[in-house]
This record gives C-alpha cells, sequence and structure tokens, in this order.
C-alpha cells in the first residue's frame, strides 16, 4: 500500500500581463547589487568543504588564535594547500590572521558571519 505524502505548495495567485508581455514582479530584492556582490563573496569563501571544517575548528578554539601548524594534522593536504585555503578565508573578511615570529594565527573575525546570517533569517 502506497501513502501519499503531502506537502505545502506555495500559493499561485493570477497575474495580469503588462503590455509587452511582462509581468510585475510582486516583490523586489533587499539586496542592493553591491549588497548582494559582498555578500556572495563571503559564501563564495564558505562554500568548500575544507573551508568550512577550518572555519568550524576556528569557531571551536576562540577565543584562541590556532597556528598554521596545528592546523595542518588537522587536514590530509599539503602545507601550501592549507595556505591557500586559509588566504582565500582571510581575502573574505571571515578569518583574522596575526604573525608571531615565523609563525601565523588564525581566528574567527566576530562580526564576518553576521550579515550572511541576518540574510538567512
Amino acid at each position: 500500500m502506497v501513502t501519499a505524502v503531502s506537502t505545502a505548495l506555495p500559493v499561485l495567485s493570477p497575474r495580469e500581463r503588462q503590455p509587452g508581455g511582462c509581468c510585475e514582479a510582486p516583490v523586489e530584492p533587499d539586496l542592493s547589487a553591491k549588497a548582494a556582490v559582498a555578500l556572495a563573496a563571503t559564501v563564495k569563501a564558505l562554500a568548500d568543504p575544507t573551508r568550512l571544517r577550518i572555519v568550524d575548528t576556528l569557531r571551536k578554539a576562540a577565543p584562541e588564535a590556532v597556528c598554521q601548524c596545528e592546523l595542518l594534522p588537522l587536514f590530509s593536504m599539503s602545507q601550501p594547500a592549507l595556505a591557500k585555503h586559509l588566504k582565500i578565508l582571510v581575502t573574505a573578511g571571515i578569518v583574522g590572521t596575526e604573525r608571531c615570529g615565523l609563525w601565523a594565527y588564525y581566528y574567527v573575525l566576530e562580526d564576518s558571519l553576521k550579515e550572511l546570517t541576518a540574510w538567512l533569517t
């Protein structure tokens, strides 16, 4: 016996056609073009499983910064590959870095994901 699962479908309201064959949009985006570009840079930087895991590691270590040499054993990759991922996160403004001698320490910037979180909610 097969049972049907009902899911709520979106409401489809009839729309009147405008001259030229186009409909008028019932809503407009809240994001400006400039804000969308900034938000897309953040999302693009996070759109990699390794970078998500790096941010998760740094988030869990907060408020302590983590040295790159401490991150390397956690990921199955070379040091240059990890450095590239970290550079992408720093460039996107998600992660901050501080050098102490030869070592670079990384940490999640406090307000870096507030805009993304606000937009998603």
